[in-house]
């Protein structure tokens, strides 16, 4: 009975298949490495009546891609009991596959229906395995995963660390986050990032968890910078030779 519970737990809070997979992360099923529709299509699919909006970025000649998103989901047919969810996605450029590189969820539970904080926090123990820190107090617990380039188990860690800001969530894969990844990548890796509140009864009344991966964004940028010039080049060899006179001065 106790490993179906958690087997449910970790099904409802976190999605995917139980237990870490080399390459596969993923919060609630919509996972790093997912392109924009498959994100749009898998939380449709969670949440059929939720909302979302999803930002495109272009280039000068036109070119778009999707940077970012979030969504919002309010129970409204539970007003005296509702359950609230956020998230928010981050997106590499065209040359990279335009793919998920940064997620985060915070779900408020339903006051009648709230599991123990202890039970959320071993659903997300099966999910990613052993964390590399971990810290609990009177009413919260505490987590976060590293994972290097063989992404097989967690490192571990002596204390946690700032690699998702929770203010400056990225907007995209743009010059000030691939900064950032080029200094921290080897210290923050593939970074998941996780607490459960509650009270002193044992109660959970919320998560919050954030995933990024870190190793890739600076080759990431680098081959959105190369199809972003050869696109502009392209734009600027048309333009050249099909372009009007110019007028007379």
């Amino acid at each position: 009975m106790k490993t179906s519970l958690l087997t449910a737990l970790t099904a409802l809070l976190l999605g995917g298949a139980a237990g870490s997979q080399a390459a596969e992360f993923d919060i609630n099923g919509m996972a790093l490495g997912m392109s924009a529709d498959q994100v749009i299509a898998k939380f449709q699919e969670v949440r059929p009546d939720a909302r979302y909006e999803f930002v495109k970025w272009k280039l000068p000649e036109g070119t778009e891609w999707v940077a970012n998103g979030r969504t919002l989901y309010n129970d409204l047919a539970n007003p005296n009991d509702m359950e609230h969810e956020r998230m928010q996605f981050a997106f590499t450029g065209l040359g990279s596959g335009n793919k998920l590189f940064a997620a985060s969820r915070e779900l408020k539970f339903r006051p009648a229906q709230r599991p123990t904080t202890e039970s959320v926090y071993a659903a997300a123990v099966q999910k990613y395995g052993e964390p590399s820190v971990t810290g609990k107090s009177a009413t919260d617990i505490w987590a976060a995963w590293k994972f290097g380039a063989d992404d097989v188990r967690a490192e571990k860690l002596k204390s946690p660390m700032a690699c998702i800001g929770t203010s400056d969530f990225p907007v995209g894969l743009d010059d000030f986050t691939a900064r950032k990844a080029k200094q921290s990548a080897s210290m923050c890796g593939i970074y998941i990032d996780f607490v459960v509140r509650g009270d002193p009864t044992g109660l959970a009344s919320e998560f919050d968890m954030k995933m990024m991966d870190q190793l890739h964004l600076v080759q990431d940028f680098e081959a959105d910078n190369s199809d972003a010039r050869k696109r502009i080049e392209a734009a600027r060899t048309k333009n050249a030779n099909g372009a009007v006179p110019a007028p007379k001065l």
